[in-house]
């Protein structure tokens, strides 16, 4: 079964996320740090990756993209880095989408996601 893995240190940006998801029936898995997402990756069918930028321990969001890069799992950013030469960064490193937090339609990123998540 097809699953989104949710990286983010903040628990109530995760459960947002997990109910905008659930919503529409799609299964989430979800991780607060690199170590718990590399778990996830290593444990679970993973089908598409939606990772915060700045997470703990010094780490990133770029740290999961370098992890998944051999895997082909598509890795999707959703952060409150607002300057473009992150979203440059992220997407010349592999990523397949930037989002800034709070600036974009929840639904329509949702079922992007979704869309991502389901391509073979």
């Amino acid at each position: 079964m097809k699953k989104i893995l949710l990286i983010d240190d903040d628990i109530s940006s995760l459960k947002g996320l997990q109910m905008c998801f659930s919503v529409k029936h799609f299964p989430t898995v979800s991780a607060t740090s690199v170590l718990e997402a590399q778990r996830l990756l290593d444990t679970e069918e993973i089908s598409l990756v939606c990772t915060d930028w700045d997470l703990p321990g010094g780490r990133s969001g770029l740290d999961i993209l370098a992890y998944v890069r051999e895997r082909n799992i598509p890795v999707v950013f959703l952060t409150g880095h607002d300057e473009e030469s992150y979203e440059k960064r992220a997407l010349e490193q592999g990523a397949v989408r930037y989002y800034v937090k709070g600036q974009f339609s929840y639904l329509k990123f949702r079922d992007d996601l979704i869309e991502l998540a389901n391509k073979e």
